[in-house]
């Protein structure tokens, strides 16, 4: 069987990506092809190893051209992603299977008409969590044929694999931890007013931006608050080890599809406060893997963070040591390429 991944597959800090090369490195049966164009070290590093596979292929958007494949999986959005799509499935003479994993695009977003094409290309269609199922079934009129969780690398976002604090980040512990794209869905002014409730405590804001305007709108915010750090887009590595010392993990977005970013925190062992919409409600349980709070009233926001600071070490060892094994009761990296891996065979027997 030859599958095609439309998407850059080779950029580790890129989400979308994770799950598709999992499949990829659990089915070495089947031959696999996708684009390759690294952004950090860590990607060009990790790509050697990812691309040295026998049965992992990088090929170019020509190659789409030339070439055949029974199965189209994609995950992306972007116009380059669904030209791949639309060529790759006209190459096959209409007989591969184009499979669409559906996060979460609100109508509002400017790639939503893009989103809304992937839903209707795909023969076989996913949805990361029962949030974005009802999602669809809402707005298409149309019933996925399989819901599928976001996995972490369990094996990496292990409290056990962390390592101190880089001293050169020069952070302030307790600190409480953002990550996230500096965006208005994900909520980074509800960590910023947190800041200002608890002068004392530090926070550290982690991501890129999707345009300079609010990079800037948000960095003349942060500079006016003493207490917040603004480390920018970090590498995996970095990102695990500051969850591995970070008190708690707020994460206040609007809408996610399952984001991966609360996983691995629960993965870490590490509390989640985030909002009670869209699919976090699926992740945050009470007590067991955090909490949810209403946007609305960020004193119970903090009234929790205070809470969780002043924890004893048994405390916080109890509770990271059950949101761990959530962890990998659920979300492990095998359970989910499996049900990927028969998806595929039932698509194109």
């Amino acid at each position: 069987m030859r599958v095609l991944y439309p998407i850059s597959i080779d950029r580790w800090s890129y989400s979308l990506t994770n799950v598709l090369r999992e499949i990829a490195l659990r089915s070495p049966d089947m031959q696999f092809y996708s684009f390759s164009n690294p952004l950090l070290e860590e990607d060009r590093r990790l790509g050697e190893q990812f691309w040295a596979h026998p049965h992992i292929h990088p090929i170019r958007q020509r190659n789409l051209l030339t070439r055949s494949f029974d199965i189209v999986h994609y995950r992306a959005v972007t116009p380059q992603s669904l030209a791949a799509v639309a060529l790759a499935w006209a190459r096959s003479g209409g007989r591969g299977r184009r499979i669409f994993t559906a996060a979460s695009i609100p109508p509002d977003f400017p790639v939503y008409h893009q989103y809304q094409a992937a839903v209707h290309l795909a023969d076989v269609l996913i949805a990361v969590s029962k949030a974005v199922a009802e999602s669809i079934r809402e707005q298409f009129g149309r019933t996925v044929d399989a819901v599928i969780p976001n996995g972490a690398a369990l094996d990496f976002f292990d409290p056990a694999a962390a390592h101190p604090l880089d001293a050169s980040l020069n952070l302030t512990q307790p600190y409480v931890l953002f990550v996230g794209v500096l965006t208005w869905n994900k909520r980074p002014d509800v960590v910023l007013k947190l800041a200002t409730l608890l002068p004392d405590l530090c926070f550290v804001l982690v991501g890129g931006a999707f345009s300079d305007e609010e990079r800037t709108t948000y960095a003349q915010q942060i500079a006016a608050l003493p207490n917040v750090r603004y480390l920018g887009l970090q590498p995996r590595a970095t990102v695990r080890d500051l969850m591995a010392h970070a008190a708690a993990l707020v994460f206040p977005s609007q809408r996610e599809g399952l984001p991966l970013t609360v996983i691995e925190a629960i993965a870490m062992g590490l509390p989640v406060l985030a909002q009670p919409r869209s699919s976090l409600p699926e992740l945050v349980h009470a007590g067991l893997t955090g909490w949810l709070l209403p946007v609305d009233q960020p004193e119970a926001w903090a009234s929790r963070l205070q809470t969780i600071i002043n924890w004893t070490a048994e405390e916080r060892r109890h509770f990271a040591q059950r949101a761990r094994a959530h962890a990998v009761e659920h979300y492990g990296w095998d359970s989910i390429a499996r049900q990927y891996r028969a998806l595929y065979q039932r698509a194109h027997p």
